[in-house]
């Protein structure tokens, strides 16, 4: 059996620098890192814990891959998860992805090397091509959470994606907003793809065609919200209201409101998906479509360790949960047109 002397080795690194990319019990760079999790996937090196828990049969580790833990929506679920894991006698490993495909394999590859009995995964991507590439590095049962990957036989745990558009243009609509600014997330992911979907129908179900220079994307990144909503305030006629897909571009179009010298809702309206731990220091208080993060975390897990326990295959069953809207301060009736 492969040993973490060969691991060692075959990355080129010491001993000690293995232990401590395994164990994440010292600083280590992001390429060392790298190279230590493909060597390990290379030799089909068992750490300590994973081949006792080989030999045994019953591991108890559970791998929670993220897309970025600063996140607050993500960093409670990662809390949720763990108490949950906890109670239940297993250990959670935390990764994130940063929405970079290749990582997420290295991931994946990682967990494989660790044996985990289990894995939450928001993934990536959700098109067809990627789901054979996680099925692919997948071998042990999985929810997939946030969003789905229709090609693969996971069970999913995720928003009412539809009604979370629906409920917020619905909103804007009902105040008076016709020219509706859109910042949108990342392309072949299910969150976007279906918030958008729905999004332009409620519109055409208002009366308000989507205009092409009105929907923008975004990434679900907080800089890029930033430059896409100046370029939005900037236009020869510039929406009277703007809805971001998440809470980190909702932060980047508040900065961009406030740099551009406009007041919301007095210049313009704001509204978002995702809402914040401490919304009263904000100023205005963000009307926002709320998600209940902590239940789906724990529904998810709640699924993963029936079906570890059960042996079960998974059905592939999407479970979703119904958004909330919350009408805070930063939403009011257009004026007729913003100040020069």
């Amino acid at each position: 059996m492969p040993t973490i002397k060969d691991v060692a080795s075959r990355a080129g690194v010491a001993i000690s620098t293995v232990s401590a990319v395994i164990n994440r019990s010292a600083p280590v760079s992001e390429e060392v890192i790298q190279r230590v999790e493909e060597a390990i996937a290379a030799i089909g090196y068992l750490p300590h814990g994973a081949a006792k828990a080989l030999r045994s049969g019953d591991s108890r580790l559970i791998g929670l891959i993220l897309p970025d833990i600063t996140n607050p929506f993500f960093s409670t679920v990662a809390r949720v998860i763990e108490t949950v894991c906890m109670r239940a006698g297993y250990m959670t490993f935390v990764y994130n992805t940063d929405e970079d495909i290749d990582h997420e394999m290295r991931i994946l590859k990682m967990m494989r090397a660790q044996r985990v009995a289990g894995l939450v995964l928001i993934s990536t991507r959700s098109d067809a091509e990627h789901g054979r590439r996680l099925m692919s590095e997948i071998n042990v049962p999985t929810v997939l959470f946030s969003s789905s990957v229709p090609a693969t036989p996971y069970d999913a745990v995720t928003l009412d994606e539809a009604m979370a558009s629906r409920i917020a243009i619905e909103h804007l609509a009902a105040l008076g907003h016709r020219r509706i600014g859109v910042l949108t997330g990342r392309p072949n992911v299910s969150t976007h793809e279906e918030r958008l979907e729905a999004c332009v129908e409620t519109m055409r179900a208002h009366g308000i065609e989507p205009s092409g220079d009105l929907i923008v994307a975004a990434n679900f990144d907080q800089a890029q919200a930033f430059g896409a909503t100046k370029a939005l305030l900037a236009l020869p006629e510039p929406p009277s209201a703007i809805f971001a897909f998440s809470n980190l571009m909702m932060i980047g179009m508040m900065r961009a409101v406030v740099a551009s010298g406009l007041s919301c809702p007095r210049d313009i309206s704001l509204v978002g998906i995702g809402d914040f731990e401490w919304p009263e220091i904000m100023n205005p208080q963000m009307t926002v479509v709320s998600m209940p993060a902590a239940e789906m975390a724990e529904r998810s897990i709640e699924i993963l360790l029936a079906e570890i326990a059960s042996k079960r295959a998974p059905t592939g069953r999407r479970t979703m949960f119904e958004p909330r809207l919350i009408i805070r301060e930063s939403t009011a009736a257009p004026r007729l047109s913003l100040p020069a």
